[in-house]
């Protein structure tokens, strides 16, 4: 059985062979600011089934260049598996209208170039949907989703996604979307316990790797 993480950060690469050896075949991994931009990209030039995603996290709106948008661009133009990630809104945290600047911004080259987006949400769903509905038919992975059922429902009618670890939410995402994650390294350690997680949360891994293969086919131009 071939496994995945739907989302991790960057880690050091004996990580990600011992997760291989353990049959974690693809792993998505996301930037958080414009410092690991060149990181993400060297692990996924470097390692077969690593694709990359990068973004500017909402924590670290206040970190970026004043050009971060128009690099952002000009790696989405030659790069046509490039996801965009990790972006969102986190209203725990500050600065949150400069956090939905640049998360509108970073929709906008999502819808132009028709990149799936890898979303943090933390109580600012209200704030997210608002600006979600700018846009249309954006493919969205909502990754350690928090939401409740409302959320959730409000979230079945688009393209989205969402990866989880744990079971609390596991009753309110449609099967056919559920996807896992290590969140590495600040999540789980190593996306070598991926397996163990899918036991641990009593998914079917077929299906869950059937759900993988749609989500992949929609992640670029």
């Amino acid at each position: 059985m071939k496994y995945f993480d739907a989302h991790m950060h960057v880690v050091d690469v004996k990580l990600i062979y011992e997760a291989q050896r353990k049959d974690v075949s693809t792993f998505i991994c996301n930037a958080t600011s414009q410092k690991d931009w060149n990181a993400v990209l060297s692990l996924s030039d470097q390692i077969p089934g690593v694709y990359a995603c990068l973004g500017i996290h909402p924590w670290y709106v206040n970190t970026v260049s004043d050009d971060w948008r128009s690099r952002l661009e000009a790696y989405l133009k030659y790069r046509p598996n490039l996801m965009i990630g990790e972006i969102g809104l986190d209203l725990l945290k500050p600065d949150f209208e400069r956090q939905k600047e640049v998360f509108r911004s970073s929709l906008e080259l999502a819808s132009q170039y028709n990149r799936t987006v890898h979303i943090h949400c933390v109580k600012a769903w209200d704030a997210l949907f608002e600006i979600l509905s700018e846009f249309k038919n954006l493919n969205c992975l909502f990754h350690r989703f928090s939401g409740d059922a409302v959320v959730a429902q409000k979230l079945r009618f688009t393209n989205s996604f969402f990866s989880v670890m744990n079971k609390n939410v596991l009753d309110i995402l449609p099967d056919n979307r559920i996807l896992v994650e290590s969140d590495s390294p600040d999540g789980i350690r190593s996306p070598a316990f991926i397996p163990e997680l899918v036991e641990k949360l009593r998914l079917d891994p077929s299906y869950l790797a059937e759900n993988f293969e749609e989500f992949i086919t929609r992640i670029g131009s």
